[in-house]
């Protein structure tokens, strides 16, 4: 699915990443770790083709995206990945059903298939029912199955979530996970980003990163 090697990222003087080195298989569940101020969000930002400006090497299917420009790097975003944040992002006028629809209407599906594949996703996240509501309407856990419904509807490869349960209670936190574990037993490849160690056990893998630099076990992040 995809492989970095000595990626590097700096701010300045200040060193945000350092030699990472990564391989992610094709359907794999992958959580890193981390405190704040870590890396983990620079290091997404460049698997999401977010950032282009680091050094090393990132293939994303044996592809490197690094000098593409922003046009043909959205596509590939629209295309091939999902997204799904702590704080939602959702559209915040656009009704659950309209929010959903957003990556269809830029990757420009036919309307047949477009009303297919939104309504499928809505049955897969549990909002039956809500199609109509507005974000404001909605609990927590339902908008992050909102935003967890949009990141899927276009079918990628990879979905990246950036502590998808940060903002949640415990019982729906465990609601979340459970529906990113069935997306992982269909193919979807997963990395998710987590300080919370309980969620980070429903990952196949678990790396750490500490002051920019990953290791592969807890025990060997630099105290």
């Amino acid at each position: 699915m995809l492989k970095v090697t000595n990626i590097g990222k700096r701010y300045g003087k200040f060193i945000a990443l350092e030699n990472i080195n990564l391989e992610v298989a094709d359907g794999e569940f992958l959580a890193i770790m981390g405190p704040s101020g870590s890396g983990k969000s620079t290091l997404i930002n460049i698997l999401g083709l977010l950032d282009q400006k680091y050094t090393g090497e990132y293939l994303l299917k044996d592809k490197s995206y690094k000098e593409t420009n922003d046009n043909y790097l959205s596509k590939i975003r629209g295309d091939q990945l999902g997204f799904v944040f702590q704080n939602f992002k959702l559209l915040t006028t656009y009704s659950v059903y309209e929010n959903i629809e957003v990556p269809l209407i830029y990757s420009k599906q036919k309307q047949t298939n477009k009303h297919a594949l939104v309504e499928d996703v809505i049955k897969k996240v549990g909002l039956e029912g809500k199609e109509k509501n507005l974000p404001s309407e909605l609990s927590g856990g339902q908008q992050q199955r909102v935003a967890i419904a949009r990141a899927i509807v276009n079918r990628p490869n990879l979905i990246i979530a950036d502590e998808p349960t940060g903002a949640l209670d415990s019982k729906t936190s465990t609601e979340i996970m459970n529906i990113f574990t069935e997306l992982n037993k269909t193919g979807t490849t997963i990395i998710m980003v987590t300080h919370d160690s309980e969620v980070a056990d429903y990952a196949m893998r678990t790396v750490y990163i500490h002051d920019g630099h990953l290791y592969d076990d807890e025990k060997s992040v630099k105290k």
